[in-house]
C-alpha cells in the first residue's frame, strides 16, 4: 500500500524530471526556433560584414604600398574562399528548402516539416559562418593598421609617388607616329614648314585618346618640340593637376608662356592675337574640375593638346558649350596601334631572319601594336645573350608572369605600372571582378556585348541594391570601352556592338591575375576549388575528369573546340550557372539532358552538333538565357518558352502549333525572342498574346507554295505583330526601347501581305500609338505599301531596309519626317533619282549615322540641300562602283568623323575621298569595311540571297570561328585615314566542305545583326 507520503514523492520526483528534461528539450526547441526566424537577419547582417571585409580587401589591392601586396593577396584568397563557401550553402539549402511556387497552404506546411532539420542545419551554418566572418574581418582590420604604420614611414608617403608615365619615350627613338604627327599638326592648324601665320585665329583644342603606353605622350611630345621652335609653348604634367588647384595651374602656364614669349601674363591673357601651344598630359576624371578654369583663362588663339586614357574626359573637354562671339570647338585624336613592320622593327630590334619572324609572331600579337609592350620585349630580348625564335615563344607564355611579377625586375616595370593602375583606378571590387571576368574569352575570337553582359548578369557579378541590375551591367561596359580594354573588332563607331575584342595586353594582364586568384583556370587543373573553368582552341579534347578534382564549385565551364572528358559528367557541375558550350564541337543530345538536371544554371548555349530540346528543360527553373543559335534545332518545345525566369531566347524555330499557353508562366519574363519562324501556324501569335515584356523580336517568315498557306502566314504574323507594338512599354523598360526585325527575302514575289494589312487596321484607327523605336525589313514588298508602313513609327530612332528594288522618292519624303531618327540604313539596288539620296533643308535633324548600300550608282549618291542634316558624323557608302566623290559635299556635314567606304573601290576614288577628308576641319578617318561585313551586307541586295553556314544564323552570339579579319600590313599603323581590314582567306577544303554541307541543306538567308 502506498502511503500519501510516497505518493508526493513520487509526485515531486516526477515533477521534477518534467522541468529537467521536458524543460530542457522545450528549452532546446526555443532556442532552434529563434535561430531558424531569425536567420534572415543574420544573412542580411553577414551580407554587410561581407561588404565591409571585401571593401577592405580592396583597399589592400589598390594599395600602393609594396609592403602590403603579400598581405593583400592572402588575405584576398582567404576572403574569396570564404564568401565562395557562404555562397554556395545559401544556394544548396534555398533550392532543398524552397518550396514550390504556388503549392497549396496544406502543401506548404507538409514541406516545412519535411525540410525542418534542413532548415535547422542551414540555420547552425549561418551561425559558424557569421564567426568565420567576424574572425576574418578583426584580421583584416588588423592588418589594415599595420599597413597604415607602413605606410606612414615609407619614402613616399609625404608626397606624390613616382611616375609611371616619366615613359619611355625619353629612352627610344619613337617608331611609326610620323603620321599622327603630320594629323595631329593638321587638326591644331599647324601645317608643316609654315610659322605664326598658319595658326588660324580661333582656339581649338584636340584630345589625344588612347590605351596607357599607346604613345600619346610621345606624340604629344614629338609636336611640342617642332611648335617651341617657332611658338610659345607650356607642357603640364597630369602630376602637377594632382597637387595644384585651378589657379595655380593657370599660374604655372601663364609664367612658361611669358619666359618664352618675354611679355607679361597680363598681356598674353588678353592679347587676342597672340599665339601658343599648351599640352596637358595625363588628365583623368578628377582633374574635370580644372579644367573649365584652364579654358576660361585661354580663351584666346592658343591650341590645347589633352593626353588622356578615358574617352569620356576627352570627350568632356572637346564637346565644352559654344559661346556666341567666339566659334570654339575640340576634337578627340584616336591613338592607332603599330602595324606589324612598326611592330617587329620596334620589339625585336631590326632583326628579321626567317626563324625569329616565325617565332615571335604570336608574341607580336599578343603585344597588339602597343609601343610600351613592344619596348618592354625589346628590353628584355636585349638583355639575352641571342635574340631567337625559342626565346621569343617561352616569353610569349611566360608574359603574364612578367606583368605581375613583384620583384624589382625594369624591363616591364613602366608597363606593369600602367596595366596595374587601369584595373586599380576602376570604382570598386565589382567592377575589378567583371574586369577579372573577361579573362575567361579566348583573345583570338571576336565577343558581342550583349554575350558579355547576359554571362556578367547569370554569375551574379553586376548587381544593383533596387533591382537594375542590367543598367549597373552596361555602365561596366561602358567604363571598360571608355578605357579602351574593350575595342571595337574593327575601327567603325556603330560596330562595337556587333563584334568587340580585348585589348591584347590588357587580356594577357587579366587572365594571368585571374589565373592566380584561383578565379579562372584552365581545365585540368591541380587546384581543387576553381569558381571558372574554360578550354580554349582544344582539336584533342584530351581532358578527364580525376577522382579528386572537385567540381561541385565550379560555376562556369567555357568551351571552345573539343572538350572530351570535361563533358562526360555534367551531374559534377553541381551549383554551375553557366554553360558557354556554342563553339564545343562534341557536345550532343545526350548531353542536354544531362545537362537539364543542373538546377541552378541560368545561361546555357549550345553547339553544333544538337539536333533537339528534350522536355526534360523545364527542370531548369532558374535559366535566363537560352542560346540555340549554334545548333541544328528546328522546333522549340513549349517547356522551353515555359521557363518562369528565361529572359533572352536566341535562335531560330518552329514553335509547337498551337501552344498551350496554360503551360506558361502567368508572369512571362521573356525579352528577348530573336527569332522566331512564322509560318500558318497560330504558335506565334498565340505567344505573344502571352508575352508583354518583349522588347527584341526577330522573324523569319516562311510559307508553303500553296495560296492559302500564304493568306495563313501573312494573317498570323500581322496579328503577331500588332499586339507586339501596341503593347504599352513595361515600367521597367528605362531605356524606351523595342526592336522588331523582319526577314522575307525567301517569301515568292508578292506572297508577303502582312504589312499591306497592319496599314489598313492603322488607317481605320486613327490617332493609335505603336511602341517600336527600331525597326529591319530584309526582303521586297509592294513599293506603294513600304512607306506606309514605315510612316507608322513616328518615333523609330533605327531603320534599317533590304531590298533588290530600287528606294523611291516617296519613301526618302517619309523618313525625312522621322526627326527622331539617329540611324538610317538603306541597302537597295539604286535611288530612283539623278541625285541620289537628297537630303532637303530641316530634314533628318536628328541623323548621326547614315549607311547606304548601292548596288548601281548614279551620278550622284548623296545630295545636301541646305545644310541639311549636320548632325551626321558617320557617313557610309558601301558601293562597290563609286566614282570619286560622286557629287557628294562633306563640307557640309560639319559634324563628320568617319566615312566608310566599300573594300573594292578604285584606288583614284579612295584617294579623292582622303583628299576631301584631309580638306575638311574635322579630317574623318576614311575606312574601308571588311569584307565579310560586305557580304552580308549587300546579300539582301543580290536577286538571289546569299548562301551562309548553318551555324551562323544568330550574331547574337560569340563567333564560333576565329575573327576572320585581319589589318592590312601595309596600311596598318602607316596609313591611318584608310585601314583596311581584310577576309582571311579559307582554305579549300574547307570551302569544299560548306559548299557540300549548303548543297544538302538547302540555301538560307543572311542575317544582319
Amino acid at each position: 500500500m502506498v502511503t500519501p507520503m510516497a505518493l508526493e514523492a513520487e509526485k515531486g520526483a516526477a515533477t521534477a524530471f518534467s522541468n529537467v528534461v521536458l524543460g530542457r528539450l522545450m528549452k532546446v526547441l526555443e532556442n532552434k526556433y529563434q535561430l531558424w526566424s531569425g536567420i534572415q537577419t543574420e544573412i542580411s547582417s553577414l551580407h554587410e560584414d561581407l561588404k565591409l571585409l571585401a571593401a577592405a580587401v580592396d583597399d589592400h589591392q589598390v594599395s600602393a604600398a609594396a609592403s602590403s601586396t603579400a598581405v593583400a593577396r592572402v588575405y584576398g584568397e582567404q576572403i574569396r574562399e570564404l564568401t565562395h563557401d557562404i555562397e554556395d550553402c545559401v544556394e544548396r539549402f534555398l533550392h532543398r528548402i524552397t518550396c514550390k511556387p504556388g503549392a497549396s497552404r496544406a502543401r506548404r506546411t507538409a514541406h516545412a516539416f519535411r525540410t525542418l532539420r534542413r532548415r535547422l542545419l542551414f540555420a547552425d551554418k549561418i551561425k559558424k559562418f557569421r564567426r568565420r566572418v567576424a574572425d576574418a574581418r578583426k584580421r583584416a582590420f588588423n592588418a589594415d593598421a599595420t599597413a597604415a604604420a607602413a605606410a606612414a614611414i615609407s619614402p613616399y608617403s609625404g608626397g606624390a609617388q613616382p611616375s609611371n608615365n616619366q615613359g619611355y619615350v625619353q629612352d627610344c627613338r619613337p617608331v611609326g607616329i610620323a603620321k599622327a604627327i603630320m594629323e595631329l599638326r593638321a587638326l591644331l592648324g599647324i601645317e608643316p614648314n609654315q610659322g605664326r601665320a598658319a595658326v588660324q585665329a580661333q582656339l581649338r583644342v584636340v584630345a589625344v585618346v588612347g590605351f596607357g603606353g599607346s604613345g600619346k605622350t610621345t606624340l604629344g611630345r614629338a609636336v611640342y618640340s617642332i611648335v617651341q621652335r617657332a611658338l610659345p609653348c607650356a607642357w603640364v604634367d597630369g602630376h602637377l593637376l594632382d597637387r595644384t588647384d585651378s589657379n595655380g595651374i593657370v599660374k604655372h602656364i601663364q609664367e612658361n608662356l611669358r619666359s618664352e614669349e618675354g611679355r607679361s601674363a597680363t598681356s598674353l591673357h588678353q592679347d587676342q592675337d597672340s599665339r601658343y601651344l599648351i599640352v596637358i598630359d595625363g588628365i583623368k576624371r578628377k582633374h574635370q574640375m580644372h579644367w573649365d578654369t584652364l579654358r576660361n583663362a585661354f580663351r584666346n588663339n592658343g591650341r590645347i593638346i589633352l593626353t588622356t586614357n578615358n574617352w569620356s574626359v576627352a570627350n568632356r573637354c572637346c564637346n565644352h558649350p559654344r559661346e556666341e562671339d567666339k566659334y570654339t570647338f575640340g576634337r578627340v585624336y584616336n591613338m592607332r596601334s603599330l602595324g606589324e613592320e612598326d611592330s617587329r622593327k620596334l620589339a625585336l630590334l631590326g632583326r628579321v631572319t626567317p626563324e625569329l619572324l616565325m617565332g615571335s609572331k604570336e608574341l607580336l600579337e599578343k603585344c597588339g601594336g602597343l609601343p610600351l609592350a613592344l619596348y618592354s620585349v625589346a628590353c628584355q630580348l636585349s638583355s639575352e645573350m641571342e635574340t631567337t625564335g625559342e626565346l621569343c615563344r617561352i616569353l610569349c607564355s611566360d608574359l603574364g608572369t612578367y606583368l605581375e611579377r613583384e620583384d624589382d625586375e625594369p624591363n616591364f616595370a613602366r608597363l606593369r605600372g600602367v596595366l596595374r593602375e587601369n584595373y586599380t583606378s576602376l570604382s570598386d571590387y565589382i567592377v575589378r571582378t567583371c574586369l577579372l571576368y573577361l579573362g575567361i574569352f579566348p583573345i583570338d575570337r571576336p565577343l558581342k556585348k550583349n554575350v558579355i553582359i547576359r554571362r556578367w548578369l547569370a554569375e551574379g557579378y553586376a548587381r544593383h541594391y533596387e533591382g537594375r541590375h542590367q543598367s549597373v551591367a552596361d555602365k561596366n561596359f561602358k567604363t571598360f570601352t571608355h578605357q579602351s580594354i574593350i575595342l571595337p573588332a574593327v575601327p567603325i563607331s556603330n560596330f562595337i556592338e556587333k563584334a568587340c575584342k580585348i585589348h591584347g595586353i590588357m587580356h594577357t594582364f587579366i587572365l594571368h591575375k585571374s589565373i592566380s586568384k584561383k578565379f579562372i583556370m584552365p581545365f585540368g587543373t591541380q587546384h581543387n576549388k576553381v569558381r571558372h573553368l574554360f578550354i580554349h582552341n582544344s582539336r584533342y579534347g584530351n581532358y578527364e575528369i580525376s577522382p579528386d578534382m572537385d567540381l561541385s564549385r565550379a560555376r562556369s565551364l567555357t568551351v571552345v573546340g573539343k572538350a572530351g572528358g570535361a563533358i562526360s559528367k555534367f551531374n559534377k557541375y553541381k551549383l554551375a550557372r553557366v554553360l558557354d558550350l556554342e563553339g564545343c564541337i562534341d557536345v550532343e543530345d545526350f548531353h542536354v539532358k544531362e545537362i537539364c538536371k543542373l538546377w541552378n544554371l541560368r545561361y546555357l548555349s549550345l553547339g553544333p552538333d544538337i539536333t533537339e530540346i528534350p522536355k526534360e528543360i523545364a527542370q531548369l527553373k532558374l535559366l535566363e538565357t537560352l542560346d540555340v543559335s549554334k545548333t541544328r534545332v528546328n522546333v522549340l518545345p513549349v517547356e522551353a518558352i515555359g521557363l518562369p525566369c528565361l529572359i533572352h531566347l536566341i535562335g531560330k524555330f518552329k514553335l509547337q502549333d498551337p501552344v498551350k499557353t496554360e503551360r506558361l508562366p502567368q508572369k512571362c519574363m521573356l525579352e528577348t525572342l530573336a527569332g522566331i519562324v512564322a509560318d500558318k501556324g497560330r504558335g506565334f501569335s498565340q505567344l505573344m498574346d502571352h508575352t508583354k515584356k518583349l522588347k527584341k523580336v526577330k522573324v523569319w517568315c516562311e510559307c508553303e507554295e500553296t495560296e492559302q498557306g500564304q493568306i495563313d502566314m501573312n494573317n498570323q504574323l500581322a496579328e503577331a505583330i500588332q499586339k507586339y507594338i501596341e503593347t504599352p512599354m513595361d515600367e521597367d523598360n528605362v531605356e524606351n526601347y523595342r526592336s522588331l526585325s523582319l526577314y522575307f527575302q525567301r517569301l515568292p514575289q508578292g506572297s508577303m501581305t502582312a504589312l499591306e494589312q497592319l496599314c489598313q487596321r492603322h488607317s481605320s484607327r486613327k490617332g493609335y500609338l505603336f511602341y517600336l523605336s527600331s525597326l529591319k525589313l530584309h526582303g521586297n514588298s509592294n513599293p506603294t505599301t513600304l512607306p506606309k508602313f514605315v510612316a507608322m513609327f513616328h518615333d523609330l530612332a533605327k531603320l534599317s531596309i533590304s531590298t533588290t528594288m530600287s528606294v523611291t522618292q516617296h519613301l526618302l519624303s517619309v523618313l525625312g519626317e522621322m526627326h527622331l531618327m539617329k540611324y538610317l540604313k538603306l541597302a537597295a539596288n539604286s535611288i530612283d533619282d539623278d541625285d541620289g539620296f537628297v537630303i532637303q533643308k530641316g530634314k533628318f535633324g536628328s541623323l548621326k549615322r547614315l549607311c547606304l548600300v548601292l548596288k548601281v550608282v548614279g551620278p550622284s549618291v548623296l545630295t545636301i540641300k541646305d545644310r541639311g542634316a549636320q548632325a551626321i558624323s558617320s557617313l557610309q557608302l558601301i558601293c562597290k562602283d563609286l566614282v570619286g566623290l560622286s557629287g557628294v559635299e562633306i563640307s557640309y556635314l560639319p559634324n563628320l568623323k568617319e566615312i566608310v567606304l566599300h573594300p573594292d573601290v578604285g584606288e583614284e576614288t579612295r584617294q579623292a575621298w582622303k583628299a576631301e577628308a584631309r580638306n575638311h576641319r574635322n579630317m574623318p578617318h576614311v575606312l574601308s569595311i571588311p569584307g565579310d561585313h560586305v557580304r552580308e551586307e549587300t546579300a539582301a541586295v543580290e536577286e538571289e540571297p546569299a548562301l551562309e553556314d548553318p551555324m551562323e544564323v544568330e550574331p547574337e552570339s560569340n563567333f564560333p570561328n576565329s575573327i576572320g579579319l585581319h589589318v592590312n600590313e601595309a596600311q596598318q599603323g602607316c596609313d591611318k585615314e584608310a585601314l583596311v581590314l581584310a577576309p582571311v582567306q579559307p582554305r579549300k577544303a574547307n570551302k569544299r566542305k560548306r559548299a557540300q554541307v549548303r548543297a544538302c541543306q538547302g540555301p538560307k538567308i543572311s542575317q544582319h545583326t
